[in-house]
């Protein structure tokens, strides 16, 4: 049995690849971690360590390759991470692609990154944060919906800052944005009068009324998209794109003790945006949706699925991690540094979000500001503004 679930030994070209076997004082402190945390596989009365298989250095890391006799757990790799990241006081990545890889880098991750830093991208682009790789960016034409989650005070409100800024600067003729401000507006209410803004709402009544216009908007979109042949944005002369921010989407699940009508209001507004995670990214409508509660309630599976970049800061479990990214580690993310974050397409990296104030925000996008008139939702909860 074991035979058959054991893992390949490395072809000559690999192993070539990889250089020369040499002993190091890193090799030495992983091997007593596997011993002193377990980390083997019971074979009768003999355990099976992870056998390193090379060793390669560089100026920038040292990566050790070890052949295991079993696959180890996703939560195995990530405490292993964290041990080895503590106990060698450096930045580790800890991975499994059929070797148990593991990556000392000596070049240590940016604690902190300004946002004045950020590179300009072409496109419908913004940046997502900086590690020892460079810029990480992501492409809302190429992805169009993406969740957040993290601890309250880590970065989430920042980096959907950020979004909005960069998005503003780069497209000030083409982004409009839906903002969903569940803190009571004390976050984007500020930001109600740039042309940009359509519309903000600060609690679940003006959240449905929000959404509403938005569903209305995508059904006039889809009947145009029909007449002209057109089934995705991005093949079409169209170059608006309209982004529907929604910070602390916890607010908006129904729970037991809430009133009959409380409930209602909610579910419809759940309905809207698994509607607008299913078909809003054909039409142009651009989905990031963040809340510090990532469970399975609030996190529905229309979004979910259809949000394939996840970003999370710190959360406090194990669980909420995988809830939030699929995977595990949002919870050893350092308590200690702000704006760290773990963001995820294929994989998962690690990156410090670059970070922007109000101060900073109103120099590059204050100019657009405009006088608005007050829009007043009418009974049936529509109202006479639209889109472009």
């Amino acid at each position: 049995m074991w035979e058959l679930m054991a893992i390949p030994v490395l072809t000559s070209a690999a192993a070539l690849w990889f250089g020369r076997n040499t002993s190091s004082e890193e090799q030495r402190i992983v091997q007593q971690i596997f011993e002193h945390y377990h980390i083997h596989v019971k074979d009768g009365k003999n355990s099976r360590y992870p056998q390193l298989v090379r060793e390669c250095k560089s100026s920038k890391q040292i990566k050790l390759i070890y052949r295991t006799p079993l696959a180890l757990e996703e939560k195995t790799l990530r405490t292993l991470q964290q041990i080895l990241s503590v106990t060698l006081d450096q930045e580790v990545n800890v991975s499994f692609k059929k070797w148990l890889i593991i990556e000392i880098l000596k070049h240590k991750m940016p604690s902190y990154v300004s946002y004045q830093e950020a590179p300009y991208r072409k496109g419908w682009m913004v940046p997502l944060g900086k590690n020892r790789q460079g810029w990480h960016f992501h492409h809302f034409d190429h992805t169009p919906h993406t969740t957040i989650s993290g601890t309250t005070r880590f970065g989430k409100t920042v980096m959907m800052k950020v979004m909005m800024t960069y998005l503003i600067e780069h497209h000030p003729q083409d982004a409009q944005f839906i903002i969903i401000d569940l803190k009571g507006g004390l976050e984007f209410d500020r930001y109600k009068n740039l042309q940009q803004v359509k519309r903000i709402a600060s609690d679940p009544i003006e959240a449905l009324y929000a959404l509403k216009q938005v569903q209305e908007d995508m059904k006039e979109r889809m009947d145009r998209f029909k007449r002209q042949g057109w089934s995705n944005i991005v093949d079409t002369p169209l170059s608006q794109r309209l982004f529907v921010l929604i910070d602390e989407a916890a607010q908006l699940t129904p729970e037991k003790f809430m009133e009959k009508e409380e409930k209602k209001t909610l579910a419809q507004c759940q309905s809207i945006l698994s509607e607008i995670a299913r078909i809003g990214g054909a039409l142009g409508v651009r989905l990031v949706y963040g809340t510090q509660y990532p469970t399975s309630n609030v996190l529905n599976g229309s979004i979910k699925q259809n949000a394939d970049l996840k970003v999370s800061f710190r959360l406090g479990s194990d669980y909420a991690s995988k809830v939030a990214l699929d995977a595990y580690g949002a919870e050893t993310l350092p308590s200690d540094i702000k704006g760290r974050a773990l963001i995820k397409t294929h994989e998962v990296k690690e990156v410090q979000v670059p970070y922007l104030n109000h101060d900073e925000i109103w120099k590059r996008i204050g100019g657009y500001e405009v006088a608005k008139q007050t829009v007043v939702p009418n009974e049936t909860g529509e109202d006479y503004v639209r889109l472009g």
